[in-house]
């Protein structure tokens, strides 16, 4: 069950949020939250009894380990550093070995001519997003952080179902403070109205737009021969944009969700396709991502520095777009993913220390088209395949044009999608960031026509062809 689906629309948001709110009219805020926790753990349940054992058991070995990060009480003599260090050892290994396992098992075949067998290819539902705030929330206790810790608020915090399997990537004290206060618990029309809209946005863009850019990516990308020149654009420029609608949408309906339980979520793009650098678009895409890299692993990286210079820190810059590159998933195509920002931060830094001028449309081209390339590994099955597409994005090897890998998608896809796509491209360039639209948002008749046809559509998109999962579903 996604967000995009019916049966999580209209029935198991409509139940979760009025079972919410009738139990806050009658208790206090503990039955609103255990039922929270219950139909979040119901909706880890819709995906497989696994990912619900593998949830609970993360959330359990975490919540001991910070009772006693928290008490400041040791473990069979580890001091507090020691436990802790230990503590994030075991996360670290916990989706190491249910996300990387096979991918070290079979690299290893290759290396030494084992003939290991490989574990099960199964990747439990948000075990990568999961895992990072169960990461945080340590480091946090670590550094006393962390007050009024409870079994109760752990369980949510890190369970519930409006991020813990895509995001964004929150804290526990931009959380747990929310579900402690009491206006948490009282219906808010503004609240509910900007919540709807934003979710309204979020279906369109998932079902309607990217899910359209998806049907071209696909057959470029499936194509077993090499594409032409601007077929092999077509392909990449439709991957490119069909990652942000996916993941932006999503984005916007989990912002949009927390706000029917009067629970505030952090952005996660603002119009990262208008940067000027790579860097300005590292803080414009997957926001809380890069809030994590910089504050959880880079920061810390330079704080155990002797004497931090300039080229450490670009090496520590490359380091963790490595590692969050290889976050995404088990394949080499992450990590030439990764390993390609990190440099282009790292040129991006040497040339702002250089102080070249950079004209603000030069700058932006060279970025997008950065960030195109990039990308094209990103969904590459393979670094050959991503090789391959390059080659044939900046030569003739495959001609100048063929239509043939779109063949595929039938004649009606073909005429409206293209449509939908051209809309698409006009949102990138010239409408307001979901994040502004959320800003400005005050409820209106304008507004709820504007949702009703949004969501309307969206609808007929779900009910006529389906929709695709959310591509960071996977990760």
């Amino acid at each position: 069950m996604g967000f995009n689906s019916f049966s999580f629309i209209f029935l198991f948001l409509p139940v979760a949020v009025g079972g919410y709110f009738l139990l806050a009219r009658k208790s206090n805020r503990t039955w609103p939250k255990l039922w929270l926790l219950l139909v979040s753990l119901q909706f880890f349940v819709a995906a497989g009894v696994e990912s619900l054992l593998l949830l609970l058991g993360s959330l359990t070995l975490n919540y001991f380990s910070a009772r006693l990060l928290v008490s400041g009480r040791g473990l069979m003599g580890l001091s507090h550093r020691a436990l802790l260090i230990a503590a994030i050892a075991l996360n670290v290994g916990f989706l190491g070995y249910f996300k990387y396992a096979a991918f070290f098992v079979q690299v290893l075949n290759r290396l030494v001519g084992a003939h290991l067998p490989l574990p099960p290819a199964s990747l439990p539902l948000g075990i990568s997003f999961y895992t990072i705030y169960q990461i945080m929330f340590l480091v946090d206790c670590g550094e006393g952080l962390v007050e009024g810790h409870n079994w109760l608020d752990h369980f949510l915090f890190g369970g519930i179902f409006l991020y813990s399997t895509m995001g964004p990537i929150v804290r526990w004290k931009q959380i747990v403070p929310q579900l402690n206060d009491t206006k948490a618990y009282r219906a808010n029309l503004d609240n509910s109205s900007a919540g709807l809209f934003l979710c309204a946005i979020g279906l369109f863009k998932k079902v309607v737009l990217a899910d359209n850019f998806g049907r071209w990516a696909d057959a470029g990308f499936n194509y077993n021969y090499p594409l032409s020149l601007i077929g092999s654009w077509i392909a990449a420029l439709s991957f490119t944009f069909q990652l942000y609608f996916d993941f932006s949408g999503y984005t916007d309906m989990a912002i949009g969700v927390g706000l029917l339980f009067n629970i505030i979520l952090p952005q996660n793009f603002n119009a990262p396709f208008r940067a000027q650098s790579i860097s300005d678009f590292w803080r414009r895409w997957h926001i809380t991502l890069t809030n994590f890299i910089t504050s959880y692993m880079y920061t810390p990286i330079i704080r155990s520095m002797n004497q931090p210079t300039f080229g450490k820190a670009m090496i520590a810059t490359f380091v963790v777009m490595l590692i969050a590159g290889f976050w995404h998933g088990a394949n080499w195509t992450f990590l030439v993913f990764g390993a390609l920002h990190g440099a282009a931060l790292v040129v991006n830094q040497c040339w702002k220390r250089m102080k070249y001028p950079m004209p603000g449309p030069v700058g932006w081209l060279v970025t997008f088209l950065f960030v195109i390339v990039s990308l094209v590994f990103f969904r590459s099955s393979h670094v050959s395949q991503g090789l391959h597409i390059i080659a044939s994005m900046s030569t003739l090897r495959g001609g100048l044009f063929s239509f043939e890998p779109w063949t595929t998608i039938n004649q009606y896809d073909r005429l409206i999608g293209t449509g939908w796509m051209l809309l698409g491209v006009a949102i990138l360039i010239r409408a307001p960031s979901s994040q502004q639209l959320q800003r400005t948002f005050r409820p209106s008749w304008v507004s709820l026509l504007l949702a009703i046809i949004l969501a309307v559509v969206a609808c007929i998109y779900l009910n006529s062809d389906g929709s695709k999962s959310f591509v960071y579903r996977r990760f």
